[in-house]
């Protein structure tokens, strides 16, 4: 697990480093300044330096141009570099502890020496951004064309591709969930692997969180085919004393809200989560609850959760939890985001209760 990160010249960290990370973080902090980018940041690493990654970063963001008239898309990569600008040279470097091999993200131009003038001077072929990690050797490394308008094509060789919610073999799952929660199609494929590992079970005990009534949860095998791709639609719930199934969505936001959070943590076992603003959707009532479910999941799955938050709800069900439950302590901290200071503030878990009990507010 990763106890600290590194980051330079992504997006608006020229150089950020984060220290003291527990096995359960929350980034806090004012608006813009930077929680998001370190969740991307570092799962950006621990994912290897999956070039899917950064696809799915710009794409949440709306960070793409459209192409005209044929139907295209394609990343802006310019809003990955500090100061919205790239040239030559120009990189992004993520570092880790603990095993993590460095991940270097930088536009280079390609050259081809002309064979006739062995000694004439290479010209230059195109503009490319390369992706350099844990690669066996400098032609393992993905290379991408950089567009003159500054877009990229981040369709990976199969070699490099992931499928789904799939990763490429020696990496640990990582999966990123945003405010607006995830599609059905993106729940299903996760669910698929829950499946065949025998957890389904324990997602619906977690979402008995909001329901004591729900008994089960079951995803429609033709959502593909009935029109419910991309929706939100395609998965029902069995509950207690009611004939028939109720669709997710007819529970609330909260509950899918819950799904979510519940069936990423069963799939990133061994691996790491990443939830942006983790309690959208839910009442500050089922805070220390749902900071229960998340701190004892990750030590029973082995796996590392960041997490960001502007409530204080939030801050407050986690020392409520710490309080009935100080053994957790050693497994939790909070890390303020401030980009003024070259670094994070770290609280470890002893530290949050006494915190909130002198109203110490860290965002």
């Amino acid at each position: 697990m990763l106890s600290s990160f590194v980051v330079e010249n992504y997006r608006g960290f020229k150089s950020y480093q984060t220290n003291g990370l527990a096995q359960v973080n929350l980034f806090v902090g004012k608006n813009n300044s930077g929680k998001t980018a370190l969740l991307e940041g570092i799962q950006f690493l621990t994912s290897g330096g999956d070039p899917s990654v950064l696809a799915e970063v710009a794409h949440r963001r709306g960070e793409v141009f459209v192409g005209r008239p044929e139907p295209s898309m394609t990343v802006d990569i310019a809003h990955f570099f500090t100061g919205h600008a790239f040239a030559l040279d120009t990189s992004m470097t993520f570092r880790g502890d603990n095993g993590y091999a460095p991940v270097v993200v930088k536009v280079f131009a390609q050259k081809a020496d002309n064979p006739e003038s062995p000694k004439s001077r290479a010209t230059p072929q195109g503009i490319f951004l390369k992706i350099s990690g844990p690669y066996k050797s400098d032609r393992d490394e993905p290379r991408f064309f950089i567009s003159r308008e500054g877009g990229v094509d981040l369709e990976v060789n199969p070699r490099f591709r992931r499928v789904g919610a799939s990763r490429r073999p020696g990496t640990p799952p990582v999966r990123f969930i945003g405010p607006d929660s995830l599609s059905s199609i993106d729940l299903a494929i996760m669910w698929d692997e829950i499946t065949v590992t025998g957890q389904e079970v324990d997602v619906a005990g977690a979402m008995r969180v909001l329901d004591s009534n729900l008994e089960s949860l079951h995803f429609l095998t033709g959502m593909f085919s009935t029109g419910y791709f991309p929706s939100r639609g395609g998965i029902v719930v069995g509950m207690k004393g009611q004939e028939g199934r109720v669709p997710l969505g007819s529970m609330g936001d909260g509950m899918r809200r819950l799904m979510a959070i519940a069936t990423a943590l069963a799939f990133t076992k061994h691996g790491c989560l990443f939830l942006d603003e983790i309690d959208t959707g839910l009442h500050y009532s089922v805070m220390p609850d749902m900071w229960k479910l998340i701190v004892s999941k990750a030590i029973a799955a082995d796996s590392q959760i960041f997490a960001t938050t502007h409530s204080w709800d939030c801050i407050e069900g986690l020392s409520m939890l710490l309080q009935r439950e100080p053994d957790l302590m050693r497994s939790v901290a909070i890390h303020k985001i401030d980009r003024s200071i070259p670094h994070s503030i770290s609280f470890p878990g002893e530290s949050i209760e006494r915190m909130v009990k002198a109203d110490i507010d860290p965002r």
